[in-house]
Protein backbone atom coordinates (compact mmCIF):
# COMPACT_ATOMS: atom_id res chain seq x y z
CA UNK A 1 0.00 0.00 0.00
CA UNK A 2 2.70 2.54 0.76
CA UNK A 3 4.12 2.01 -2.75
CA UNK A 4 0.79 2.82 -4.36
CA UNK A 5 -0.02 5.84 -2.21
CA UNK A 6 2.31 8.28 -3.98
CA UNK A 7 1.10 7.57 -7.55
CA UNK A 8 -2.48 7.76 -6.41
CA UNK A 9 -1.79 11.07 -4.70
CA UNK A 10 -0.12 12.50 -7.84
CA UNK A 11 -3.06 11.44 -9.97
CA UNK A 12 -5.42 13.07 -7.53
CA UNK A 13 -3.47 16.35 -7.67
CA UNK A 14 -3.48 16.36 -11.48
CA UNK A 15 -7.23 15.72 -11.64
CA UNK A 16 -7.88 18.46 -9.11
CA UNK A 17 -5.73 20.92 -11.14
CA UNK A 18 -7.58 20.09 -14.34
CA UNK A 19 -10.95 20.60 -12.67
CA UNK A 20 -9.84 23.97 -11.30
CA UNK A 21 -8.64 25.12 -14.72
CA UNK A 22 -11.94 24.15 -16.30
CA UNK A 23 -13.84 25.98 -13.60
CA UNK A 24 -11.98 29.28 -14.14
CA UNK A 25 -13.67 31.33 -16.90
CA UNK A 26 -11.44 31.96 -19.91
CA UNK A 27 -10.68 35.64 -20.51
CA UNK A 28 -10.84 36.33 -24.25
CA UNK A 29 -9.86 39.78 -25.48
CA UNK A 30 -12.90 41.49 -26.85
CA UNK A 31 -12.70 42.43 -30.53
CA UNK A 32 -12.27 46.17 -30.88
CA UNK A 33 -15.06 47.51 -33.03
CA UNK A 34 -14.69 50.99 -34.44
CA UNK A 35 -17.26 53.38 -33.18
CA UNK A 36 -19.92 54.55 -35.59
CA UNK A 37 -18.38 58.00 -35.72
CA UNK A 38 -14.82 56.90 -36.42
CA UNK A 39 -15.14 56.47 -40.22
CA UNK A 40 -16.79 59.86 -40.53
CA UNK A 41 -14.05 61.42 -38.42
CA UNK A 42 -11.26 60.00 -40.60
CA UNK A 43 -13.03 60.98 -43.82
CA UNK A 44 -13.98 64.39 -42.45
CA UNK A 45 -10.41 65.14 -41.46
CA UNK A 46 -9.17 64.21 -44.94
CA UNK A 47 -11.84 66.41 -46.53
CA UNK A 48 -10.92 69.25 -44.19
CA UNK A 49 -7.25 69.00 -45.20
CA UNK A 50 -8.30 68.95 -48.85
CA UNK A 51 -10.32 72.15 -48.46
CA UNK A 52 -7.36 73.79 -46.70
CA UNK A 53 -5.12 72.97 -49.67
CA UNK A 54 -2.94 70.58 -47.66
CA UNK A 55 -3.15 68.01 -50.42
CA UNK A 56 -0.27 65.77 -49.34
CA UNK A 57 -1.75 65.13 -45.90
CA UNK A 58 -5.24 64.91 -47.37
CA UNK A 59 -4.13 62.06 -49.64
CA UNK A 60 -2.62 60.26 -46.65
CA UNK A 61 -5.79 60.54 -44.56
CA UNK A 62 -8.12 59.61 -47.39
CA UNK A 63 -6.03 56.58 -48.30
CA UNK A 64 -6.16 55.50 -44.67
CA UNK A 65 -9.94 55.85 -44.78
CA UNK A 66 -10.27 53.71 -47.92
CA UNK A 67 -8.07 50.99 -46.41
CA UNK A 68 -9.83 50.89 -43.03
CA UNK A 69 -13.38 51.18 -44.33
CA UNK A 70 -13.53 49.70 -47.85
CA UNK A 71 -17.33 49.23 -47.74
CA UNK A 72 -18.21 52.63 -46.36
CA UNK A 73 -20.71 54.72 -48.32
CA UNK A 74 -18.11 57.47 -48.83
CA UNK A 75 -15.46 55.13 -50.21
CA UNK A 76 -15.93 56.23 -53.84
CA UNK A 77 -16.00 59.89 -52.83
CA UNK A 78 -12.71 59.42 -50.97
CA UNK A 79 -11.12 57.82 -54.02
CA UNK A 80 -12.18 60.77 -56.18
CA UNK A 81 -10.84 63.22 -53.62
CA UNK A 82 -7.48 61.44 -53.68
CA UNK A 83 -7.25 61.99 -57.42
CA UNK A 84 -8.38 65.60 -57.14
CA UNK A 85 -5.78 66.24 -54.44
CA UNK A 86 -3.01 64.79 -56.60
CA UNK A 87 -4.16 66.88 -59.56
CA UNK A 88 -4.37 70.05 -57.45
CA UNK A 89 -0.88 69.36 -56.12
CA UNK A 90 0.43 69.21 -59.74
CA UNK A 91 1.32 65.52 -59.33
CA UNK A 92 -0.15 64.87 -62.76
CA UNK A 93 1.45 61.48 -63.40
CA UNK A 94 0.22 60.15 -60.06
CA UNK A 95 -3.21 61.66 -60.66
CA UNK A 96 -3.44 60.02 -64.09
CA UNK A 97 -2.42 56.65 -62.66
CA UNK A 98 -4.98 56.96 -59.86
CA UNK A 99 -7.85 57.95 -62.16
CA UNK A 100 -6.87 55.16 -64.57
CA UNK A 101 -7.11 52.68 -61.70
CA UNK A 102 -10.40 54.20 -60.52
CA UNK A 103 -11.94 53.97 -63.99
CA UNK A 104 -11.15 50.25 -64.21
CA UNK A 105 -11.70 49.29 -60.58
CA UNK A 106 -15.26 50.53 -60.13
CA UNK A 107 -16.71 49.46 -63.46
CA UNK A 108 -19.75 51.49 -64.52
CA UNK A 109 -20.21 53.54 -61.34
CA UNK A 110 -20.27 57.31 -61.38
CA UNK A 111 -16.90 57.30 -59.63
CA UNK A 112 -15.48 55.30 -62.54
CA UNK A 113 -16.93 57.78 -65.01
CA UNK A 114 -15.29 60.66 -63.16
CA UNK A 115 -12.00 58.76 -63.35
CA UNK A 116 -12.38 58.21 -67.10
CA UNK A 117 -13.33 61.85 -67.64
CA UNK A 118 -10.25 63.04 -65.77
CA UNK A 119 -8.04 61.03 -68.13
CA UNK A 120 -9.10 63.53 -70.79
CA UNK A 121 -9.17 66.64 -68.64
CA UNK A 122 -5.65 66.44 -67.20
CA UNK A 123 -3.77 66.28 -70.54
CA UNK A 124 -6.17 68.92 -71.91
CA UNK A 125 -5.11 71.33 -69.15
CA UNK A 126 -1.48 70.73 -70.16
CA UNK A 127 -2.08 71.45 -73.83
CA UNK A 128 -1.85 67.79 -74.90
CA UNK A 129 -4.98 68.08 -77.00
CA UNK A 130 -4.54 64.98 -79.13
CA UNK A 131 -4.06 62.75 -76.08
CA UNK A 132 -7.05 64.30 -74.32
CA UNK A 133 -9.17 63.79 -77.45
CA UNK A 134 -8.27 60.09 -77.61
CA UNK A 135 -9.13 59.61 -73.94
CA UNK A 136 -12.44 61.45 -74.18
CA UNK A 137 -13.34 59.45 -77.28
CA UNK A 138 -12.64 56.27 -75.33
CA UNK A 139 -14.84 57.56 -72.51
CA UNK A 140 -17.74 58.23 -74.90
CA UNK A 141 -17.39 54.76 -76.40
CA UNK A 142 -17.88 53.25 -72.93
CA UNK A 143 -20.48 55.65 -71.47
CA UNK A 144 -22.26 57.47 -74.33
CA UNK A 145 -25.30 58.26 -72.19
CA UNK A 146 -23.69 58.95 -68.82
CA UNK A 147 -24.01 62.18 -66.85
CA UNK A 148 -20.68 63.44 -68.23
CA UNK A 149 -21.29 62.42 -71.84
CA UNK A 150 -22.34 65.82 -73.19
CA UNK A 151 -19.55 67.61 -71.36
CA UNK A 152 -17.07 65.08 -72.78
CA UNK A 153 -18.42 65.46 -76.33
CA UNK A 154 -18.04 69.23 -76.17
CA UNK A 155 -14.49 69.04 -74.82
CA UNK A 156 -13.64 66.31 -77.33
CA UNK A 157 -14.57 68.70 -80.13
CA UNK A 158 -12.67 71.52 -78.47
CA UNK A 159 -9.57 69.31 -78.16
CA UNK A 160 -9.68 68.42 -81.86
CA UNK A 161 -10.28 72.07 -82.78
CA UNK A 162 -7.30 73.26 -80.73
CA UNK A 163 -5.20 70.52 -82.36
CA UNK A 164 -6.16 71.85 -85.78
CA UNK A 165 -8.38 68.87 -86.68
CA UNK A 166 -11.47 70.84 -87.68
CA UNK A 167 -13.34 67.97 -89.32
CA UNK A 168 -12.99 65.77 -86.24
CA UNK A 169 -14.06 68.70 -84.07
CA UNK A 170 -17.28 69.18 -86.06
CA UNK A 171 -17.97 65.46 -85.84
CA UNK A 172 -17.64 65.49 -82.06
CA UNK A 173 -19.87 68.54 -81.66
CA UNK A 174 -22.52 66.91 -83.85
CA UNK A 175 -23.01 64.38 -81.02
CA UNK A 176 -24.53 67.14 -78.88
CA UNK A 177 -28.35 67.33 -79.05
CA UNK A 178 -29.91 70.38 -80.71
CA UNK A 179 -30.81 73.07 -78.24
CA UNK A 180 -28.27 71.92 -75.69
CA UNK A 181 -26.33 74.87 -74.20
CA UNK A 182 -23.03 73.22 -75.07
CA UNK A 183 -24.15 72.70 -78.67
CA UNK A 184 -24.99 76.41 -78.94
CA UNK A 185 -21.64 77.21 -77.37
CA UNK A 186 -19.80 75.12 -79.96
CA UNK A 187 -21.69 76.77 -82.83
CA UNK A 188 -20.87 80.24 -81.52
CA UNK A 189 -17.20 79.29 -81.18
CA UNK A 190 -16.99 78.12 -84.79
CA UNK A 191 -18.66 81.28 -86.08
CA UNK A 192 -16.37 83.54 -84.09
CA UNK A 193 -13.29 81.56 -85.15
CA UNK A 194 -14.18 82.12 -88.81
CA UNK A 195 -14.57 85.85 -88.22
CA UNK A 196 -11.22 86.25 -86.56
CA UNK A 197 -8.35 87.60 -88.62
CA UNK A 198 -5.98 84.76 -89.48
CA UNK A 199 -2.77 84.81 -87.47
CA UNK A 200 0.35 86.27 -89.07
CA UNK A 201 2.35 83.53 -90.76
CA UNK A 202 6.10 83.49 -91.37
CA UNK A 203 7.46 81.06 -93.94
CA UNK A 204 10.38 78.93 -92.66
CA UNK A 205 11.58 78.54 -96.25
CA UNK A 206 11.70 82.29 -96.82
CA UNK A 207 13.49 82.81 -93.50
CA UNK A 208 16.11 80.23 -94.46
CA UNK A 209 16.69 81.70 -97.93
CA UNK A 210 17.06 85.23 -96.56
CA UNK A 211 19.59 84.03 -93.99
CA UNK A 212 21.46 82.21 -96.74
CA UNK A 213 21.67 85.33 -98.89
CA UNK A 214 22.50 87.69 -96.03
CA UNK A 215 23.10 86.26 -92.55
CA UNK A 216 20.72 87.95 -90.14
CA UNK A 217 18.09 88.84 -92.75
CA UNK A 218 16.01 85.76 -91.86
CA UNK A 219 15.93 86.73 -88.19
CA UNK A 220 14.93 90.27 -89.12
CA UNK A 221 12.08 88.77 -91.21
CA UNK A 222 10.68 86.90 -88.19
CA UNK A 223 10.93 89.95 -85.93
CA UNK A 224 14.13 89.28 -84.00
CA UNK A 225 16.39 92.27 -84.72
CA UNK A 226 18.90 91.58 -81.93
CA UNK A 227 19.56 88.05 -83.18
CA UNK A 228 19.74 89.43 -86.72
CA UNK A 229 22.42 91.91 -85.71
CA UNK A 230 24.37 89.24 -83.84
CA UNK A 231 24.27 86.84 -86.79
CA UNK A 232 25.35 89.56 -89.22
CA UNK A 233 28.28 90.74 -87.07
CA UNK A 234 29.63 87.28 -86.20
CA UNK A 235 29.46 86.00 -89.76
CA UNK A 236 31.07 89.22 -90.93
CA UNK A 237 33.88 88.93 -88.38
CA UNK A 238 34.65 85.34 -89.36
CA UNK A 239 34.76 86.25 -93.07
CA UNK A 240 36.81 89.37 -92.45
CA UNK A 241 39.25 87.41 -90.32
CA UNK A 242 39.61 84.71 -92.98
CA UNK A 243 40.19 87.32 -95.70
CA UNK A 244 42.83 89.06 -93.60
CA UNK A 245 44.57 85.75 -92.90
CA UNK A 246 44.73 84.96 -96.63
CA UNK A 247 46.13 88.43 -97.31
CA UNK A 248 48.85 87.84 -94.72
CA UNK A 249 49.67 84.42 -96.13
CA UNK A 250 48.20 82.52 -93.15
CA UNK A 251 46.33 79.94 -95.16
CA UNK A 252 46.04 77.53 -92.20
CA UNK A 253 44.45 80.16 -90.00
CA UNK A 254 42.13 81.15 -92.83
CA UNK A 255 41.04 77.52 -93.28
CA UNK A 256 40.27 77.20 -89.56
CA UNK A 257 38.25 80.42 -89.57
CA UNK A 258 36.32 79.35 -92.67
CA UNK A 259 35.62 75.97 -91.07
CA UNK A 260 34.01 77.64 -88.05
CA UNK A 261 32.30 80.19 -90.27
CA UNK A 262 30.65 77.40 -92.29
CA UNK A 263 29.19 75.91 -89.12
CA UNK A 264 27.98 79.31 -87.89
CA UNK A 265 26.55 80.18 -91.32
CA UNK A 266 24.53 76.94 -91.55
CA UNK A 267 23.48 77.35 -87.93
CA UNK A 268 22.16 80.83 -88.70
CA UNK A 269 20.01 79.43 -91.53
CA UNK A 270 18.60 76.65 -89.35
CA UNK A 271 18.00 79.08 -86.51
CA UNK A 272 15.99 81.40 -88.77
CA UNK A 273 13.84 78.50 -90.02
CA UNK A 274 13.23 77.23 -86.48
CA UNK A 275 12.40 80.76 -85.37
CA UNK A 276 9.76 81.05 -88.09
CA UNK A 277 8.12 77.80 -86.99
CA UNK A 278 8.16 78.96 -83.36
CA UNK A 279 6.66 82.31 -84.40
CA UNK A 280 3.79 80.54 -86.16
CA UNK A 281 3.21 78.23 -83.18
CA UNK A 282 3.00 81.17 -80.78
CA UNK A 283 0.59 82.99 -83.08
CA UNK A 284 -1.70 79.96 -83.22
CA UNK A 285 -1.46 79.52 -79.45
CA UNK A 286 -2.40 83.16 -78.86
CA UNK A 287 -5.56 82.79 -80.94
CA UNK A 288 -6.39 79.47 -79.30
CA UNK A 289 -5.91 80.87 -75.80
CA UNK A 290 -8.25 83.78 -76.50
CA UNK A 291 -11.00 81.44 -77.64
CA UNK A 292 -10.23 78.89 -74.91
CA UNK A 293 -10.57 81.55 -72.23
CA UNK A 294 -14.02 82.39 -73.61
CA UNK A 295 -15.36 78.97 -74.58
CA UNK A 296 -13.52 76.58 -72.28
CA UNK A 297 -15.20 74.87 -69.34
CA UNK A 298 -14.09 75.08 -65.71
CA UNK A 299 -12.27 71.99 -64.43
CA UNK A 300 -14.30 69.25 -62.79
CA UNK A 301 -13.31 70.12 -59.24
CA UNK A 302 -15.04 69.38 -55.94
CA UNK A 303 -17.41 72.33 -56.33
CA UNK A 304 -18.45 71.20 -59.80
CA UNK A 305 -18.92 67.59 -58.71
CA UNK A 306 -21.28 68.65 -55.93
CA UNK A 307 -23.69 70.44 -58.26
CA UNK A 308 -26.96 68.51 -58.63
CA UNK A 309 -27.29 69.59 -62.28
CA UNK A 310 -24.30 67.46 -63.17
CA UNK A 311 -26.29 64.33 -62.35
CA UNK A 312 -23.60 62.52 -60.37
CA UNK A 313 -24.74 60.63 -57.30
CA UNK A 314 -21.67 61.14 -55.15
CA UNK A 315 -21.96 61.99 -51.48
CA UNK A 316 -19.07 64.17 -50.38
Amino acid sequence: MPLLSKPIALIGVLLTSIMLLLAVPQVVPAEVEPTSGEPEQVYGFGLHLFRLGDYYRAVTELKRFTLLFPRHRRHDAAQILIGLALQSDAAYDDAMAHFQWLSQFNGETHAAQVGSFKLGEIPFSQGQYRLSARNWQRFLNVAPQGPLAQRSAYLLGLSWWLDGQLTEASGAWSLLPDGDPLSDRASTLQVEALQLAPPVHKSPAVAGVLSGVLPGAGHLYIGKPLQALTAFLLNGLFLAGAAYAVQEGLEGTAAILLFFETGWYLGTINSARAGAREFNRLQRRAVSHRLLAKYGLPPLDLEQLQRPALGLRLGF
